[in-house]
Formats: C-alpha cells, structure tokens, sequence
C-alpha cells in the first residue's frame, strides 16, 4: 500500500508541473523523505512604451523589466494594435525576440497605431503591458503644381511626393493605376530618400489627350500609391475649307490652278516645313523646288490625288499637307507633276492670322499628260497630314 500511495502522489505531481500557465516559472525540490514540495515565480508584465514617427517608421522604446529577486529577462515581444485594440501585423525588426529595449518597426502603413511590450525568459513569456499612446503614420500623398491646366503642348507637370517608404522607385501612369499609359518621370531626388519626401517632374504627356479632367498616379516599387488630378483644355485644329480656283481652262489641271486649305486655329508653320519658324507669314516661290503630283487613279475611291512636295533643302525633309481626292478619275491618265521656273514655278505659301490658310499654286507641266476636260460639278476632299500641329501643340485632326 504504501508503495501505491507514493506513485499517485508522484502522479499528481507531475499533472501539476504540466498545467502551469505561461506567466509562472515552477521551481521543485525533493526532500530527503521522498515528499515533493512546487514554487510559482509570476513572470512580470511588460513596461508601457512610447513610439516616435520617423516617415513611415516608428521607433518603439520601453523601460526594462527584472525577474522578482532582481534577475533579468531574455528579452521582449512588441506588439502594433489599432484604436480599437486589434492586434496588427507588425514588420522586420519588431517582429523578433528583441534582446535591447528599443527596436524600430519600418514601412509602417498609414493610419494611427499603439503598442505594448510583452518580457521573455526561456520559453516564457510575460503578459504584454500598458499601451503607449496613440501614433499617426502619414498617408503617402502627391501634390501637384499650379497650374495643373494644360493649354499647351508639349507639356509637363510639377509637384511633390511625401510619405514614400524610402528607397523606393517610382513609375508614373495616365488615368489608371495598372494598364494606364506610362508617362516619363523623374524625381529629385532619383530614388525616395529617408524623409519619404521628393520632387516629382511628369514630361511627355500625350498630345492627343482628350479635353477634361485626367488621373496621375505615382506608383512606387514597394508599393506605395497615390494620385492627383489636372485638367487639360486645348483645342485640335481641323482642315474647315478646301476651295479650288481655276487658272486656265475650266475641267483641266493647268498651270495657275489653285488649292487652297483654311484650319480652325493658328498653325505651326514648323509643323508643314521644318525651315520655317514664328508666327507669320511662310511661303516657297524658288524654281523647281515645289513639285506639285497628281497620281492617276490614286485616291481611295479611285480619283485622281493631287499631293505637294519639296527639295530637301527647302524643308529640310518632307513638306507635310497631306492630299487632296479630285473628286474625278479624268484628269489624267498618267501620273503628273506640276513644277516650273520663274513664273511658272508651283508655289507654297501659309498665311498666318486671322486667315490660317494653305495656298498651293500649279506651276508648269513636268510630266504626265490630261485625259480631256472633266464636266459637271465635282467634289474635293482633303486629308491633311497627321504630322501638322497647331501653335498649341495639338495635332490636325478631321477631314473635309
């Protein structure tokens, strides 16, 4: 019997030792006459912190804490909780048996947080404390620059970041954060410093954007978001008249015949021909230089189309106007060209204010020949070259 008795308190004993909560050392001894004797050592609770804001970093500091009797504990757990007490996800250095009082938690998101500190020994850990007082991370933000209303092209935008997680990256889109146009960029500077903050310069901004308000967002490679708006307000230019004079015979292309295009707005001269410049009036009168060309059958509707060109030299490349359908396939029935010297040399000219209007004057035969005279009341139409701005930058859009 006595030997069935000392079992059982063995085995309470040991069911004892295994339901000691995580708060409480248990200490045992044995006595020289086989009776077993238990001690509780509580764990202590962790010191409130306080927590300072750096950008999107919050440094945690807190007092130690001693084991009753005077010993140390191995370390401490810190834990991040929103104003309503729930336990957040805590990051990096914070996220860790801490062996210092102090550790700093980075890349904390935006919003306003507390802490507490819970002390460990061993496998034990002590109940987490008073939390510090509340703490606010900014949001990160893009301000943009007055004026944010585009009138004209090309054209870039200024502003700020702020509250960045340093050492980002950044990648600027049109309109939507995912699939939108990526638009060239650069910050100062080039990379996010410690402060989170820097200065942001958007450049090639499309000149076909459309008219009204448009999304900028700044997309940073750790994955900070943020967005501003600007306005765009500039018109397209448009071809709104084509008008053909005759100079010669009436239903024939002859040397003196005329084309003239009216536009909507003021024109870039430069955008026709590179050499010319300003705001007045630009023309090209010299000796076989303009090369006026009606292609036989050459529209889309199988009319003949007339076409304008240069030397090299006059526009440094190409002369941009786009075409004209004849509106007839009779003019003629081979390819023509239109040149000439002195008097008879085809001729450009654009005039400027309140006319904005393309001339182009046939000069003498090159080459081809007519088909006969063309009867009946005939349509024209123009095309102008994609490649033609107006003074705001806008490129021509439309067709007459």
């Amino acid at each position: 019997m006595r030997r069935r008795s000392r079992s059982i308190v063995i085995a309470f004993v040991v069911a004892a030792l295994t339901c000691v909560g995580p708060a409480a050392l248990a200490a045992w001894n044995k006595s020289g006459n086989g009776n077993g004797r238990s001690a509780a050592i509580t764990m202590p609770v962790g010191n409130a912190p306080t927590a300072a804001v750096n950008n999107r970093n919050v440094q945690v500091t807190w007092a130690a804490v001693t084991m009753p009797g005077g010993g140390a504990v191995d370390g401490y757990r810190v834990r991040r909780y929103n104003t309503s007490g729930v336990e957040q996800t805590i990051n990096g250095a914070c996220d860790v048996v801490i062996s210092t009082t102090t550790c700093t938690e980075a890349g904390v998101p935006s919003g306003t947080w507390r802490y507490a500190v819970a002390p460990r020994l061993g496998a034990w850990q002590g109940a987490f404390g008073t939390m510090s007082a509340n703490i606010t991370v900014a949001a990160p933000s893009l301000n943009l620059n007055n004026p944010t209303n585009i009138t004209q092209f090309p054209s870039q935008l200024t502003g700020a970041i702020a509250s960045f997680i340093p050492g980002q990256n950044v990648t600027v889109r049109l309109d939507d954060q995912a699939t939108g146009t990526v638009l060239p960029s650069s910050l100062a500077p080039a990379t996010v410093p410690a402060s989170g903050s820097a200065n942001l310069t958007v450049t090639g901004i499309p000149n076909t954007i459309t008219n009204g308000t448009h999304t900028l967002y700044v997309i940073g490679s750790n994955g900070d978001i943020v967005s501003d708006t600007f306005t765009v307000n500039a018109s397209f230019p448009t071809p709104t008249s084509l008008v053909a004079q005759n100079g010669g015979q009436s239903g024939r292309l002859d040397q003196e015949d005329t084309i003239m295009v009216t536009y909507s707005q003021a024109m870039d001269a430069s955008s026709f021909c590179s050499t010319w410049s300003g705001t007045g009036n630009q023309s090209i009168t010299a000796g076989n230089v303009v090369t006026v060309t009606v292609i036989n059958n050459g529209g889309p509707g199988g009319n003949d189309l007339l076409t304008v060109s240069t030397s090299g030299a006059a526009c440094g490349g190409d002369f941009h106007f786009g075409s004209v359908d004849l509106g007839s396939p009779n003019y003629v029935n081979s390819n023509s060209t239109f040149r000439g010297w002195g008097g008879s040399a085809s001729t450009i000219a654009y005039t400027a204010g309140g006319t904005r209007r393309m001339t182009i004057v046939l000069g003498a035969r090159a080459s081809g020949t007519s088909s006969g005279t063309v009867g009946g009341s005939i349509t024209y139409g123009h095309t102008p070259d994609p490649a033609i701005l107006g003074t705001n930058g806008r490129p021509i859009t439309g067709s007459i």
